[in-house]
């Protein structure tokens, strides 16, 4: 009895450690539309950047497109005031071949001065929440702000209110 105890508290206390490390750390790698590996921690340290803003995105969402030319322009205006920023598209529902095809005839005729990712699984998703573990449903707009190393600041869920937010890290 003493032995099981013991390994339920060794379990318990490994898993809240592990939950801690991860709630701490959120950076991630993904592949960009043009097959690029984008490491979020790389973009932050080759940038210096003290903040990145992870914008995730689908097609079928028009708040998400409407979003985009804003997010270029701020952008623009920010980058050299220490932000990043990296969209995130998750494939939603359909074939993920087409959506992907669909993305990128999308970028080639809207261009971003910002990094775009395919989360073709949907697994960074997930790891953020804006895709639900058990359903697959996808949750958008979605934004968050992560800082230097990987922490999660705040999420918003919508273009103005991540800016409003932002306003205050200044």
């Amino acid at each position: 009895m003493k032995n099981l105890l013991k390994k339920i508290l060794f379990l318990s206390v490994f898993l809240c450690a592990t939950a801690l490390f991860a709630a701490e750390n959120q950076h991630f790698e993904l592949y960009s539309l043009s097959g690029k590996l984008l490491s979020t921690e790389e973009i932050m340290k080759k940038s210096e950047a003290n903040y990145l803003i992870v914008d995730f995105f689908s097609l079928i969402c028009e708040p998400c497109k409407r979003s985009l030319p804003k997010w270029d322009e701020f952008y623009k205006e920010n980058k050299a005031k220490g932000f990043e920023f990296i969209l995130v598209s998750l494939p939603a529902q359909g074939d993920r071949k087409k959506v992907e095809k669909d993305l990128k005839n999308y970028f080639k005729e809207n261009k971003f001065g910002f990094d775009v990712a395919f989360d073709k699984y949907s697994k960074v998703g997930k790891k953020f929440g804006a895709v639900d573990e058990k359903t697959g449903d996808v949750t958008l707009p979605m934004i968050f702000v992560l800082d230097k190393s990987g922490k999660i600041l705040f999420k918003a869920s919508s273009y103005d209110e991540a800016v409003s937010k932002i306003k205050n890290l200044k």
